[in-house]
């Protein structure tokens, strides 16, 4: 049995990207389209002082911040983590984080499914106005629901 080795590794920047103008930057290693459905996995590159509103969804997530400080709300607990800390996020529990500084996050979602959320998500964020009834709409598609405000410093 032959494996394509060139479908097993990425070096580093190597991935798909997707551009969020919300302060995002994503470079997809691995999705659910290419991992039979098992993880979508990425490194989230964050600027300073954004990040998502409270929110839950079914898949489990995965954090491994690479670079950075963020403020990080996890059911109840708001901590602060920096380079080194790994997260483990429970499919079903609210959750939201902010970037202190600029930041690099390995992200897993498991199982996979997420990725098409990321896409389909900018351009709502590109256009003048943010229209918050389509980005339920769009959540809700992908099991994603929003449950609180963004998290402040």
């Amino acid at each position: 049995m032959t494996t394509n080795v060139a479908s097993l590794v990425l070096n580093a920047n190597e991935g798909e990207t997707t551009f969020e103008a919300s302060g995002e930057y994503w470079i997809w290693k691995a999705t659910g389209e290419t991992t039979n459905g098992l993880f979508d996995q990425a490194i989230t590159i964050t600027l300073p002082q954004i990040g998502p509103p409270e929110h839950t969804h079914q898949q489990e997530e995965l954090h491994y911040i690479l670079e950075g400080t963020y403020r990080v709300k996890l059911g109840e607990q708001v901590f602060t983590a920096s380079a080194g800390t790994f997260i483990r996020i429970p499919g079903g529990v609210p959750h939201a984080w902010r970037s202190l500084t600029m930041g690099k996050i390995l992200v897993t979602f498991l199982p996979g499914g997420l990725r098409g959320f990321f896409e389909e998500m900018r351009p709502l964020y590109l256009a003048p106005q943010l229209d918050m009834q389509a980005v339920v709409a769009l959540g809700a598609r992908y099991g994603l629901v929003v449950t609180g405000p963004p998290l402040m410093d």
